[in-house]
């Protein structure tokens, strides 16, 4: 089978939807779509996922989870009353993350290792994966969202992911744990503006129909149109695990695009037709 990046994704992660059972309704068809995401990246067999958090924030250098083991409990720090402390426990992969640190440090970009015992989780990593995998099975090696990169960085960082799967022999599926729009207001029930929504929907039609060249080409300026979390660097590293000469690419949307606060959330993942 294939090795590298062979599935690319967004994937939501407000902490209303951090413990199931007390997040509102107007959540539920976006839990469904994480729900439903995961049972067919589960199906593509992926040895390991790669969360590029947008709350995991570093400042200057990027970093790799190279713990054999992630296990503690997780609070939104932000939110402590929506997540107060979840527990979690699933394998690391700190072969395949240090292939990382030097396939990105070749590119001259600072990356260092994480191997602190002490470590723990933010929300942005817990969420997704908690409904994408629920048994907590396949391996994860989390990625921060480095606010000294720009937009071209980080998509060079997510095409060196790609390469050091692929030279890793490791069947990995990369997944943006952001919102698209993120203009946040108070009010959890709040909508992003008409304008923002039509231009969401119009990103999410390009990355279903496979258009990833035009998504990358036209991508600063949706970063900024719709104030994408993290000013889009996220997002503009799953796109970078997708390299247009490899497709065609098909994507997919699983379940609704729901509002959290004025931010626009949804389930997307991105794969090769030939696959």
């Amino acid at each position: 089978m294939d090795s590298g990046i062979i599935c690319s994704g967004v994937t939501p992660h407000t902490p209303r939807m951090g413990i199931e059972s007390k997040a509102p309704d107007f959540t539920r068809p976006v839990i469904a779509g994480s729900y439903q995401m995961g049972e067919a990246l589960r199906a593509m067999k992926p040895d390991v996922f790669v969360v590029n958090s947008a709350h995991w924030v570093s400042t200057f250098n990027w970093y790799a989870t190279c713990q054999p083991e992630h296990r503690g409990m997780c609070v939104a720090d932000e939110a402590p009353d929506l997540i107060p402390g979840v527990p979690y426990r699933r394998p690391g992969m700190p072969k395949f993350a240090g292939a990382i640190v030097d396939e990105v440090k070749a590119l001259g970009c600072p990356i260092y290792r994480n191997e602190t015992e002490h470590f723990t989780w933010d929300y942005g990593s817990y969420v997704p994966l908690h409904y994408l995998d629920p048994e907590q099975t396949v391996p994860a090696v989390l990625v921060p969202t480095c606010v000294s990169a720009d937009l071209d960085e980080c998509m060079r960082v997510g095409a060196a992911i790609d390469r050091a799967a692929r030279k890793a022999g490791v069947r990995a599926i990369f997944l943006a744990s952001c919102s698209l729009s993120h203009k946040l207001v108070r009010g959890p029930d709040q909508w992003p503006s008409a304008e923002r929504l039509e231009i969401d929907r119009a990103f999410i039609r390009m990355l279903c129909e496979g258009r990833i060249a035009e998504a990358k080409r036209w991508f600063p300026e949706y970063s900024e149109q719709v104030v994408a979390e993290m000013g889009g660097r996220d997002l503009a590293a799953m796109l970078g695990c997708l390299d247009e000469n490899d497709g065609p690419y098909v994507g997919k949307q699983f379940g609704a695009y729901g509002q959290s606060s004025g931010s626009g959330n949804t389930s997307v993942a991105i794969w090769r037709a030939n696959q």
